[in-house]
């Protein structure tokens, strides 16, 4: 799987970002709110905070209004399943955060880490936070929704008829990459591992800002146009085992070694089953979180000032 180092960071935080009290009360009780939801204050400060972290240049009008109403009804959904998650008693046991926040840790060698909670301007506490809210949303979906939903045989086979093809093998890669901050180090990189192909493990480990250069570097299987085409498709213009050139992103500056290659290859129904089993439970399981987020939405009291609201710029 192809991850950014910031992309990655991002997505392990999870959306649990309610960050205000949790206490209940009035609008009018509580001056910073832009909103209540059964009482209970979204804050708005982590409203704008959580605004921050889409960055549109020259967002106005429309546009500003449709990004702000999109954020404030995510963080209006993650409340509600936090106050559900409360009413059926459940918690996430301390030494369960910490072991996903040294999970977490562990992806990002030297002061990377460190450097993006900086970056994102958190501290270690804030993100075990939103690491607990994670936790505690993923957890009432796995005791309250998963267990209704179901995949049938016949479901299988019709979507495998119905899409002829979609499930076939692709072209492949799996490529190794180091990814550092500067050019300049990455040219000296490249000319380190041209020398001595067989370190390209061993400088990842020690250079690379990417979450996987824990494990020497090792991006997987990928095929041709995801994640950013741009940076990785140049992976498949490699022989196996040379080293490409400097290929910069918006994330710092690339390293590639193609360490092996598998040839598209049309699949069976059987040999496909698994893979469309799965893609067909995400789906439906997607579907009955929007379905039971909505049944909260519709039994709840949302109160929300507009101009609270108004006041806040992306």
């Amino acid at each position: 799987m192809i991850r950014s180092p910031a992309i990655a960071f991002s997505l392990a935080l999870g959306a649990a970002l309610l960050g205000g009290c949790r206490g209940r009360g009035k609008l009018a009780e509580a001056p910073a709110a832009v909103a209540l939801v059964n009482g209970e204050p979204i804050s708005r400060s982590a409203f704008q905070r959580e605004l921050g972290q889409f960055h549109l240049d020259g967002a106005e009008g429309a546009s500003s209004e449709l990004l702000k109403k999109s954020v404030l009804d995510d963080l209006v959904s993650q409340a509600l399943l936090l106050q559900q998650a409360r009413a059926r008693g459940i918690a996430i046991p301390n030494d369960q955060v910490e072991r996903g926040f040294l999970q977490l840790r562990s992806e990002y060698p030297g002061t990377a880490f460190d450097d993006l909670l900086a970056q994102e301007k958190l501290s270690a506490a804030e993100l075990r936070t939103r690491l607990r809210d994670q936790m505690t949303v993923e957890k009432l979906f796995q005791d309250e929704v998963f267990p209704r939903v179901q995949v049938e045989d016949y479901e299988v086979g019709r979507w495998y008829a119905e899409h002829p093809g979609a499930v076939d093998e692709p072209e492949r890669v799996r490529a190794s990459q180091i990814v550092v901050q500067t050019k300049e180090e990455a040219t000296k990189i490249r000319d380190e591992v041209r020398r001595k192909p067989q370190t390209f493990a061993d400088v990842a480990r020690r250079a690379s800002i990417g979450p996987e250069g824990a494990s020497g570097g090792d991006l997987g299987y990928f095929a041709k146009g995801g994640g950013m085409p741009e940076v990785f498709d140049v992976c498949f213009r490699l022989p196996l085992n040379a080293i490409s050139e400097v290929i910069p992103s918006p994330y710092g500056f690339h390293v590639f070694k193609v360490v092996d290659k598998k040839p598209a290859a049309k699949k069976t129904l059987e040999q496909a089953r698994p893979q469309i089993a799965q893609r067909l439970l995400r789906e439906k399981r997607a579907h009955a979180q929007e379905e039971y987020v909505a049944a909260l939405r519709a039994k709840a009291k949302i109160e929300i000032d507009a101009a609270a609201l108004a006041s806040v710029k992306p």
